[in-house]
């Protein structure tokens, strides 16, 4: 088949035919990040699905046009929005194609290598997460910090955070930033590259195919590790052992007081961590911690994404996610004023509304939590 016109698919996208049967993506939005919101999420899908079954594209690098963010995550000051005016219907409809997204990239049968220079958060981790080739500079920062703004760590966090043990559940509740030492150290990045974009570019697109008879996946990866560079640890590999002791994963009450108890850490990091939970949303910290335990029962990735399809609905009509938003985004006050809960419990936090789904492996967490009886 032919590829469509490579313009045509959306105005913020800017599409590439490179030699060797490589295709360059790259997100066009400087000004907001390059945030994604549902037309472009759906262009994405669009494009990726038409490159999955084109025989002429053998591999995709996937970036953004500026080197201050691959993508800083969701629009979700649009999202907002439509919670305010009653049309939660579309900003499902956002969540429905952003997972159906994910979904494809994870289960992706060409390679692609995604360059995750400056920002690479929330929705923009998710992207990221999603292919076999993750390529962070010294100048990447990732996170998931969706405690801020009451939403929570979607686009497949409940399982890739669950899959990094305490430190996946540590990052998730606190939202911390990683750098690339970090990211490389958990497995969130597979190389780090201190070259210049443009130079690991024109590595990977003279990649010669005929040298590979193992297939395209190990060209890339034997090209990709010639250019890694190892850097110093960062400050998630200092905290190492204190993310252990803080955060065990096995009671929400211990795990929340323990990193609110950082508070006096020797480290920047850990400091800014405990502020983070301590400010942030208890209903983010409650779902995340919840999602987690979920998570670490092993679940495919069409599960992952129909259940946080149904958690994100229950999660936007919080009230948490439109006040959080509004105290970072939109007033920037950052003064949110969470939904009051008598104890930090889970049960406290969650059971007036409880988020019942309609998949019973997570319905049964919620019993043995005692957030639904």
């Amino acid at each position: 088949m032919t590829s469509p016109d490579l313009s045509s698919y959306h105005p913020d996208l800017v599409i590439e035919q490179a030699k060797n049967g490589w295709r360059i993506v790259r997100l066009n939005r400087p000004k907001s990040l390059h945030a994604l919101d549902e037309s472009i999420v759906s262009a994405l899908l669009k494009v990726f699905e038409d490159f999955h079954v084109d025989e002429s594209v053998k591999a995709i690098w996937f970036d953004s046009t500026t080197p201050k963010a691959f993508c800083a995550g969701g629009d979700v000051r649009k999202l907002r929005q439509l919670v305010i005016n009653n049309e939660v219907d579309t900003a499902n409809k956002f969540f429905e194609q952003e997972y159906a997204l994910d979904l494809l990239l994870h289960n992706y049968a060409k390679p692609i290598v995604v360059w995750g220079e400056g920002y690479v958060m929330g929705g923009g981790l998710g992207l990221f997460m999603a292919a076999p080739f993750r390529l962070v500079t010294p100048y990447s920062r990732l996170a998931m910090p969706e405690i801020n703004i009451g939403l929570y760590p979607d686009v497949g966090g409940s399982r890739f955070l669950a899959d990094r043990g305490q430190i996946g559940l540590f990052t998730g509740l606190t939202g911390s930033i990683m750098t690339a030492a970090g990211a490389f150290s958990i497995g969130w990045a597979t190389h780090i590259c201190e070259a210049q974009r443009d130079n690991v570019l024109q590595k990977v697109l003279n990649v010669d195919w005929n040298h590979y008879p193992a297939g395209a996946f190990r060209a890339i990866d034997d090209t990709l590790n010639s250019l890694h560079r190892p850097v110093a640890s960062g400050p998630l590999q200092n905290s190492i052992d204190v993310i252990h002791s803080v955060c065990r994963g096995q009671s929400f009450e211990y795990d929340y007081q323990a990193i609110i108890g950082l508070s006096e850490a020797s480290s920047d990091w850990l400091r800014q961590a405990s502020e983070n939970l301590q400010k942030g949303s208890p209903s983010t910290a409650a779902i995340t911690w919840l999602l987690w335990q979920w998570g670490k029962q092993g679940h495919a990735w069409d599960e992952v994404f129909a259940l946080e399809a149904q958690i994100s609905d229950w999660k936007i009509r919080h009230p948490d996610f439109v006040e959080g938003v509004r105290a970072r985004l939109v007033d920037k006050d950052l003064s949110p004023e969470w939904k009051a809960a008598e104890k930090i419990t889970l049960k406290d936090i969650l059971s007036d509304h409880p988020p019942v789904t309609d998949i019973d492996s997570w319905n049964a967490l919620l019993r043995q939590y005692g957030v639904v009886s």
